[in-house]
Formats: structure tokens, sequence, C-alpha cells
């Protein structure tokens, strides 16, 4: 696949950070609006041998809506420096075929005979902001802060983009908003899923961490 064709689904390149007391203020000081306030469940599954999140492949259900993310290129991680990417299938044809491809069966007739085990499930509350860019801009950013019902809160920045040769300035856009919001990092910050599993299951989050996808 060449660095400027199409993908069968958008990048969502995101950089998450440490949502202080002053970071709404910052938002609004750069005329983000505020466009919604949801609540919802998350719950993820894999495996019985790991084998889905072991190569960096999160297949969730978010309240009734199956969603798969997973790097753009087999074989890639998507954790790149401080931010990450990762394609996003929203389709349950689309993510049937990319599961029994990775666990090697045959595809089933819906998600759940592939009789995957539910290994984190949680809430969450949302408070999501969008950035004005300007009229010429195509690009759409958002900013996400979330609580987790298990006393965990993350702010994430994101930009959906259609090719990998995007990517990149993406990345820069990301660095440039978290610097404004005066919450850039130069490391990584972790999010619900990987918090969530340190906290809650010891051994998945240790296997995770000697594949280097955490």
């Amino acid at each position: 696949m060449s660095p400027s064709s199409h993908l069968p689904g958008p990048i969502e390149v995101e950089r998450k950070f440490v949502p202080g007391p002053e970071v709404e203020k910052s938002l609004c000081a750069l005329g983000a609006e505020l466009v919604e306030e949801i609540t919802f469940r998350d719950s993820y599954y894999d495996s019985p041998d790991l084998r889905l999140t072991l190569n960096d492949i999160w297949l969730r259900r978010r309240e009734d809506n199956w969603e798969l993310k997973h790097p753009p290129q087999r074989g890639a991680r998507g954790l790149n420096g401080a931010s990450t990417q990762y394609m996003e299938l929203t389709s349950s044809d689309d993510i049937i075929c990319r599961v029994s491809e990775e666990l090697g069966v045959p595809c089933p007739r819906n998600i759940e005979s592939f009789g995957l085990n539910e290994f984190a499930s949680f809430v969450t509350r949302r408070r999501r902001f969008q950035l004005p860019l300007g009229e010429n801009s195509k690009t759409k950013v958002v900013v996400d802060l979330d609580e987790a019902d298990f006393g965990f809160a993350v702010g994430e920045v994101e930009v959906l983009v259609k090719t990998q040769e995007e990517v990149e300035d993406a990345f820069k856009k990301l660095e440039e908003i978290c610097r404004l919001l005066g919450v850039f990092r130069e490391t990584p910050v972790q999010g619900k899923v990987s918090t969530y599993l340190k906290m809650n299951r010891a051994e998945h989050y240790r296997q995770l961490l000697e594949a280097h996808v955490i």
C-alpha cells in the first residue's frame, strides 16, 4: 500500500495528556466549543491467548456498537513517541474480516460468534470540545476530557486523517495544541484501558509491557 493511498477506514491520530485544573480555561482561551457531554460504557474483548491485544489490536463494544482499532500497517505499533495512530473500523463486516484474519479462523456470521473473552469494562463521562482552525482548514481537531468510573481522568487531542502521508502533519498539530494548552509532555500518557489493566489485570498488563504494546 503506497503512503498516499486511501485506507479502509480513517486513521485516528491522538495524543493523551493529564488534564490539570486549568485545562478548560485554556480551551476557552483558544476558542474551543463544548459540543457534547456523554456517558458510555466500553467493554473490551480478546482471545484466551490475548492474540489481539498483544498485536496492538483493540476490539471494543461501546454501548451497542462494535469498534476495532489497529495500527495502519501490519506488524507496526500504534504508539509513535507520545502520540498514537490507529485505523478505526466500525463496520461489522470489516471487523469480522480483520479479527478472523488475525486469529486464523473462518469468518463467523457475527462478532459474538468468535467466543472472545471480556477483559475490561468501564463507564466514561466525556466532555468533548472542538477547536476552530479557520475556514480554509480541512482538519477537525477535537479535545476529549474523560473521567472513568474507576477513578481515572485523562485528556485526548484527536485528529482524523484519510491517508498515511497526512499523519506526520497531524502529529505536529497535536504537539502544538498540547503546548498551547500547557499540557505538553515528551513521554506518553497512559490511557484508560492500560490503566484499568494495571489496576485490575496485572498479568495481562505485564504481557503488554513485554510486547512493547504499552
